[in-house]
C-alpha cells in the first residue's frame, strides 16, 4: 500500500461530508415509491401527520438513513483500529471473528432471553463480539505453533473464517432447534430496512462513545504503527492502548450487529482506501473511515432498494460483492509475502 498522502484530509472530510447530505436527500427519496425533494422540504418544516409520504419521509426512511452512516461508520473505524493495533492488512470485524460473535450471542438472546430491551441486546451482542475475538486469537496462535511463523496475518485471517464458521453452524443448529430459524431470518435479511427512531435512539450513545475513542486513541494507534517496542520505548503504555482499542471495536461493532445484523467487508475495505487516499497518521484515519464508512453503507443501502424493486435486496449483499474480491487480493498479497 503505498502510504504517500494523495489528497489533503481535510479536503477529504469535506467532500466526504457533502456526499453524505448529498446521500442523505438521495436516501429519502429513492424506494418503492419515488418522493420528490419539494415533499422532503415541507415534510421538515410542516410536517403533516395526515400526509403518508410525510410520514415515510420522516419515519421511515430518514432514521434508516440516519442509522446507515452510524453503522458504517462504526464498523469502519472498528477496522481501522484493528488493523492499526495489530499491523494486520486482513483484519476487519467480519473477518476476525467479532461479527460472528456478535451474532452468535444476539441468536442465543433471542432464545433464552427474547424479552431483552435493545440495550440490553447491544450489552449481549457486545459479549459475544469479545467471545469470537478470543476464539479467533486463540486458534490463531495455536496454528502458529504447528505450522511455521510466517504468513501470520493469513492465518489469523483463516482462523477468523474458521471460527466465523464454526459459530454460524452452531446458530442455525440452534436456530432450528428452539424453532427461532423465521424470526432470526427476519433480523439477517432486514438488516437496516426495518429501523425506526427508536433503533437510533438505542444507538447513537454507544457509537458516539466508540467513536470518541477512536478518536482519542488515534495518535497511540499511529505509534503502534512503528511496532510495539518502538512505541513502549516512546513512553506508550501499549497493554493499555490494546485494551482500550479491544473495547471500543467492541462496542461499534456490538451495537451494529444488535441492532441491523452482520454486514461485512466495510471494515475491511475502508481503513485501507483511507490510508491509500491520506496517508498513515491515525489522527486523520480514523475521522475519514468514519466518514467513508457511512457515505459507503448509505449509498449501498440506497442501491439495494434499486436492485429488484419494490423488493427490498439486502445490503450484505452489496458490500460483500464489493468485499470480497478485495479480500482476496489482500490475501493472495500477503501470502506472497507482501507487507
Amino acid at each position: 500500500m503505498n502510504q504517500k498522502r494523495r489528497l489533503s484530509p481535510s479536503f477529504l472530510i469535506f467532500l466526504v461530508s457533502a456526499g453524505i447530505l448529498a446521500g442523505l436527500l438521495i436516501s429519502v427519496t429513492t424506494g418503492a415509491a419515488s418522493i420528490s425533494p419539494t415533499t422532503v422540504k415541507e415534510a421538515f418544516l410542516h410536517y403533516d401527520r395526515t400526509s403518508v409520504q410525510h410520514y415515510t419521509v420522516m419515519s421511515v426512511r430518514l432514521p434508516r438513513a440516519v442509522i446507515a452512516v452510524l453503522i458504517g461508520a462504526g464498523l469502519a473505524v472498528s477496522g481501522a483500529i484493528m488493523q492499526g493495533m495489530t499491523r494486520n492488512p486482513l483484519a476487519s470485524p467480519s473477518i476476525m471473528g467479532v461479527s460472528a460473535g456478535s451474532g452468535f450471542a444476539v441468536v442465543g438472546a433471542f432464545i433464552f432471553f427474547p424479552a431483552l430491551s435493545y440495550q440490553a441486546m447491544i450489552l449481549v451482542s457486545m459479549a459475544g463480539a469479545a467471545l469470537g475475538t478470543m476464539l479467533v486469537f486463540g486458534a490463531g496462535t495455536a496454528a502458529s505453533y504447528i505450522g511455521s511463523a510466517s504468513h501470520t496475518h493469513v492465518r489469523l485471517a483463516l482462523a477468523g473464517a474458521a471460527v466465523s464458521a464454526m459459530l454460524g453452524a452452531v446458530s442455525e443448529g440452534m436456530q432450528i432447534y428452539y424453532g427461532i430459524a423465521q424470526d432470526i431470518m427476519f433480523w439477517y435479511a432486514a438488516g437496516i430496512s426495518g429501523v425506526k427512531w427508536v433503533h437510533v435512539q438505542t444507538m447513537l450513545p454507544w457509537a458516539a462513545a466508540g467513536l470518541t475513542a477512536g478518536m482519542l486513541l488515534a495518535r497511540s494507534i499511529t505509534l503502534l504503527g512503528l511496532g510495539e517496542d518502538s512505541a513502549a520505548g516512546l513512553g506508550l503504555r501499549v497493554g493499555r492502548v490494546k485494551l482500550a482499542g479491544a473495547l471500543t471495536v467492541f462496542v461499534l461493532t456490538g451495537s451494529a450487529v444488535a441492532v441491523a445484523g452482520p454486514i461485512g467487508f466495510i471494515g475491511l475495505m475502508i481503513p485501507h482506501l483511507t490510508r491509500f487516499l491520506i496517508g498513515v497518521d491515525y489522527r486523520w484515519v480514523i475521522p475519514c473511515s468514519a466518514l467513508l464508512g457511512g457515505f459507503l453503507l448509505l449509498a449501498a443501502d440506497t442501491a439495494a432498494r434499486l436492485v429488484n424493486p419494490p423488493q427490498e435486496t439486502p445490503v450484505g449483499i452489496l458490500t460483500a460483492l464489493l468485499g470480497i474480491p478485495f479480500f482476496l487480493y489482500l490475501a493472495r498479497k500477503e501470502g506472497k509475502g507482501a507487507v
